[in-house]
């Protein structure tokens, strides 16, 4: 063998050497360090960021361990929704609007407890079947958090069509990632598809209050869940978040309007969150490119104005 092959060869063997030792770096990085969430759990590292922060209680909820029986002079304020209350992409529940809030009135000198039962996924017909089977905490204040995609029904929805659609990989993209959190992660994060799923989910989402017959269900459960509420003579607030990735050119207005105009009628409190966030980037009020669920500067301004209603109701 000539010497030029010969320095070829070793040339060649260096770069493969380097190619893997830097592969391995990265790949040894995203798998055991990368420590973001993924709202629509396509990627490989939400699996484990999801198993680093999310753990449940003697409820199954995301919280502390819920004690049955209030102690005397303790006001109990329940905390209903789905993963904008559970606290999705947020790491530490502490600061979570819930949490937040627990504290802020407590450095205030009131003798309260907040218990999160939020829980992903959820819709409002779920949120109502969660309120009846803990009814015996015996909660004195609900706050429920209702987000613009609850009119999906939750045996079908078009969402979950949506996202089944746009995870599914090719042959050979699917066997990478199956085996690399590296090049899972370079693969979304080059792929127009996941920015694609997020409006084609705000649509569904959208025209969900568009057609009649599931507009008239979703205004039942929602009337259904404030009956039950003051049938029980609870005292309850409705946080409302808009949909954070259409900031700020915001078109689901007339969908505030529609179901504000629920909470109206019945007389109901609520703190709509887009009259504080509409003139906000997305990026400014969300988690991650990745996960769009409301970063923890919406979380301690949802608390700021959570406690400006619920403290009058402690007198």
């Amino acid at each position: 063998m000539s010497d030029g092959k010969k320095k070829a060869l070793v040339a060649l063997y260096f770069t493969f050497l380097s190619f893997v030792m830097v592969y391995s770096g990265f790949e040894a990085y995203f798998r055991y360090r990368f420590d973001e969430s993924d709202s629509l759990g396509f990627l490989k590292v939400n699996a484990r960021w999801y198993k680093r922060h999310i753990v449940f209680n003697n409820f199954f909820y995301r919280d502390r361990n819920f004690e049955e029986k209030k102690k005397d002079g303790v006001t109990r304020i329940g905390v209903f929704g789905d993963s904008i209350a559970m606290g999705y992409g947020i790491k530490d529940t502490n600061n979570r609007f819930s949490n937040l809030l627990e504290k802020k009135l407590k450095d205030a000198q009131h003798n309260v407890e907040v218990y999160n039962l939020g829980v992903s996924g959820y819709g409002t017909k779920q949120e109502l079947d969660d309120y009846e089977k803990t009814k015996h905490l015996n909660f004195d204040i609900v706050i429920w958090e209702y987000f613009l995609n609850d009119a999906e029904p939750a045996e079908e929805s078009a969402g979950t069509r949506v996202i089944l659609k746009e995870k599914w990989q090719g042959k050979l993209v699917s066997f990478l990632s199956q085996y690399s959190y590296f090049l899972d992660y370079v693969y979304w994060r080059l792929a127009a598809r996941y920015e694609n799923t997020f409006r084609e989910l705000r649509n569904v989402d959208m025209e969900s209050y568009k057609d009649p017959e599931n507009f008239k269900r979703h205004k039942k459960d929602v009337e259904d869940f404030i009956k039950e509420l003051q049938a029980d003579n609870k005292k309850f607030i409705i946080v409302i978040f808009p949909f954070l990735y259409s900031l700020p050119s915001y078109p689901a207005l007339d969908i505030h309007k529609t179901i504000t105009a629920i909470f109206k009628e019945h007389g109901v409190e609520y703190i709509d969150m887009l009259d504080d966030l509409k003139d906000k980037q997305a990026s400014d009020v969300t988690v991650s490119r990745f996960d769009y669920h409301p970063n923890e500067y919406v979380q301690r301004l949802v608390a700021d104005k959570l406690y400006d209603k619920i403290v009058p109701l402690l007198k």
